[in-house]
């Protein structure tokens, strides 16, 4: 055990300045964890500057321009571009929000009804019934239809109300907590202008402080952690704003109720693999359900959003990522999990992104060829 031990310290940490910069990982996720309502904007000023630097290096490269023009020019556009967002997104998004949740509450009543007037609940049931008379015996008389509805109805009181409960104490909480940080709107900005307009001494002040004895590590190691986390940030903004127009587009066609919300939600939930997808279909269920009731249009919305997600999974996904940056269905729900339970909804929320920054880390950590151990015991 002591060999085996051995073994993989030498391979993993004999490089010279490997152990201080685990030590600095270390202390970066404990300030962090600990921390983060005072470190929080940085934070987020580091995760925009990660997503603009690419239109800074732009404006450099084809435009001439110095580094600090380039970096007000797009400041100056995210700044305009928030802003708008702000005032025209914003309030609607919150307005079909609590509309939408006024609706979940409404429709959690004993007797509810579609917008044409149907029984949902006897809709659904005259649905399962001709499936429970087929099934072999004795099990068709085991089932009334009274009691396929009874179990209908208290699997949708139980649907609604584990939604309601989810946006009202997960979701709107987080959000009205950063929105309440007011000084966000101001010292973000700040922050993310002097790191684009700063990058290089910030940079060379950061690799002189984490390792002064050993340069090479960072040379080596730094840049492709860093090309990978930009890529991915980067990516990921393009592929949310993406999969949000067209997904609400497509909602407003149809004339779906909360298209803007669902819309956006869908978009949000590109960030989540496998479980944003489960989760967001609900609601799109639901209202889609209570809106058109079991009809054609219900069948076309349904196949669009399929379609949709289809094309997203595979022609967009794969002309934005590259398969390096892509990380198997284990390590995703396995991250999600981990990251959800340290930090609540914003643990889920970037836990692609923490999984694919510890991924970069161990696959570009520095490490030597293994000590033979029959060569140890010789020894």
């Amino acid at each position: 055990m002591i060999s085996l031990f051995k073994n993989w310290y030498l391979r993993h940490f004999s490089t010279p300045g490997t152990i201080e910069f685990a030590l600095v990982l270390l202390c970066i996720f404990l300030i962090v964890y600990y921390l983060m309502w005072l470190v929080g904007p940085l934070v987020v000023a580091l995760c925009i500057a990660y997503c603009l630097d690419g239109v800074v290096r732009f404006l450099t490269s084809k435009c001439h321009m110095s580094r600090t023009v380039a970096s007000s020019v797009t400041m100056l556009f995210f700044i305009g571009l928030s802003v708008s967002i702000l005032v025209f997104v914003v309030p609607k998004l919150l307005q079909q929000g609590s509309q939408f949740y006024q609706t979940l509450q409404s429709i959690s009543a004993q007797n509810i009804s579609t917008e044409k007037g149907e029984d949902f609940d006897s809709i659904v049931t005259s649905n399962i019934l001709p499936f429970v008379e087929n099934l072999p015996d004795p099990l068709p008389s085991m089932m009334t239809e009274n009691e396929i509805k009874d179990l209908v109805n208290k699997a949708r009181l139980a649907l609604i109300s584990n939604v309601s409960n989810i946006f009202n104490n997960q979701i709107m909480p987080s959000v009205v907590n950063v929105m309440s940080f007011l000084v966000y709107l101001v010292i973000v900005p700040i922050f993310t202008f002097l790191m684009l307009s700063n990058k290089s001494q910030l940079q060379s002040r950061f690799v002189t402080y984490i390792l002064p004895s050993n340069q090479r590590i960072i040379h080596e190691f730094w840049p492709k952690l860093t090309k990978q986390i930009e890529g991915y940030m980067r990516g990921k903004l393009i592929h949310i704003t993406i999969v949000s127009i067209v997904n609400t587009v497509a909602f407003m066609l149809f004339g779906l109720h909360y298209a803007i919300l669902l819309g956006i939600g869908v978009g949000l939930s590109v960030v989540i693999p496998y479980v944003g997808a489960v989760i967001i279909t609900i609601p799109i269920l639901l209202v889609s359900v209570f809106q058109f009731g079991f009809g054609y249009t219900l069948v076309w919305l349904l196949a669009v959003y399929i379609i949709i997600q289809l094309l997203d999974s595979n022609v967009l996904t794969p002309m934005l990522f590259s398969k390096a940056m892509n990380l198997d269905a284990f390590s995703i729900l396995a991250s999600i999990l981990i990251f959800g339970g340290l930090w609540g909804f914003w643990g889920v929320f970037f836990s692609i992104p923490l999984a694919t920054f510890i991924r970069t880390i161990i696959v570009n950590w520095p490490s030597s060829s293994p000590v033979p151990l029959v060569q140890e015991e010789k020894k």
